[in-house]
């Protein structure tokens, strides 16, 4: 029982918790009777590897203020200047050593207004607790769904590799495509149009390359294989495969991610330190993989239940249905990677966007299952 209840403490208070310690939070006010005002602060990293942000807001009437900062392993970590009203959120620096404090230097001159200083830490072990958790969780879904799949269709496994490789053979397509075009087909539609033109066609263009890739390669394949739509199960088996391979390699690429970090890979400062831009943007964000997987599983098996329904029953209508769900969710995707969002909102504030499409796909595959006539009947 007490390992349990550690168990439970690790996995779902720990990486909540994980940008707790607050190392500085100052606020000042500044009057017009001094031209400068100086002021100096010293903390330390607890853990040797940590990340720090920093958060600092300026809400002065008027005049300059100057933050400077090192120590912890470096000269300088970091100088910024700005007049009257500015701020810089969820700034993130290191790793940090333990052994040497961190000295800031603030320095207001002829400043008049209010404004506020934040550091805090991210320590290390945490970080690698919620990647770790991150992905087994992902894992676990995917096995729990590939699990019930089994036990409730009772169908054979090659329909769900069957999905993963027709999902394999899309993405492959759609990567050598993008890779191919989408430097010089959005730096042109930058170029040509307006801000908000350029996002709404980039972002529409991103999600047109999935669902010409995904959906239209399981259309090609199906054509080829009639088996693949002779039966609800069979067509579920693919959805399904294609959705629950794609979350499986991403799972274990956390995974994987955790093992290079545990190491000591050339490429672990910048695993750390993504990890840590994204905890202090999106709370509880060892849950976002496992939530985002479940969402996307949803649409992959819905839009493809729906492309093989249309082939099967010979009704267009179907087919762009499927098309228009994958197409939408890398849309709104595409957009706020092309915006710049990306680690600078929550990413919880996507998913609740995404959310309605997944919605819709458990009464759509349900509607499929029940509708669905064996080819015998046709």
């Amino acid at each position: 029982m007490y390992m349990r209840k550690n168990l439970l403490w690790v996995i779902f208070v720990v990486p909540g918790i994980i940008t707790g310690r607050t190392l500085l939070d100052h606020r000042g006010l500044e009057t017009a009777q001094e031209d400068t005002s100086f002021y100096e602060f010293h903390f330390a990293i607890a853990e040797n590897g940590s990340r720090m942000v920093m958060d600092l807001k300026s809400e002065l009437d008027q005049g300059e203020l100057n933050v400077w900062f090192g120590g912890a392993g470096f000269q300088v970590i970091g100088n910024y200047t700005g007049e009257k009203a500015f701020r810089f959120e969820r700034v993130v620096f290191g790793p940090l050593n333990s052994q040497e404090p961190v000295t800031v230097k603030v320095t207001a001159r002829n400043a008049s207004g209010k404004w506020q200083l934040r550091f805090s830490e991210i320590p290390s072990n945490l970080l690698l607790v919620s990647l770790l958790v991150s992905g087994c969780l992902v894992v676990l879904l995917t096995i729990a769904i590939a699990g019930w799949w089994k036990r409730q269709m009772n169908t054979a496994w090659r329909w769900f590799f069957m999905g993963a490789g027709i999902w394999l053979v899309g993405v492959i397509f759609k990567f050598v495509v993008a890779w191919l075009a989408n430097a010089p087909v959005l730096a042109a539609l930058e170029s040509w149009l307006g801000n908000i033109p350029y996002l709404a066609l980039g972002s529409l263009y991103i999600g047109l390359l999935t669902g010409i890739f995904e959906v239209g390669i399981t259309a090609v394949f199906a054509f080829l294989i009639r088996k693949m739509w002779e039966s609800p199960q069979n067509a579920l088996g693919i959805g399904l495969g294609a959705g629950l391979f794609e979350a499986l390699l991403i799972g274990l690429s956390s995974i994987g991610s955790f093992v290079m970090v545990v190491t000591g890979s050339s490429s672990s400062d910048a695993i750390t330190g993504a990890l840590a831009q994204a905890a202090t943007v999106t709370p509880f964000f060892w849950l976002i993989s496992s939530v985002e997987r479940l969402i996307a599983i949803l649409c992959h098996t819905s839009s493809r239940l729906l492309v093989l329904f249309a082939i099967a029953h010979r009704k267009q209508r179907y087919f762009w249905a499927g098309f228009l769900i994958l197409t939408a969710i890398d849309a709104i995707a595409g957009y706020f990677h092309l915006a710049g969002l990306i680690n600078r909102i929550s990413t919880w504030w996507i998913e609740l966007l995404l959310l309605p499409f997944a919605a819709v796909s458990i009464p759509v595959i349900r509607w499929c299952i029940r509708h669905w006539r064996g080819t015998n009947q046709e």
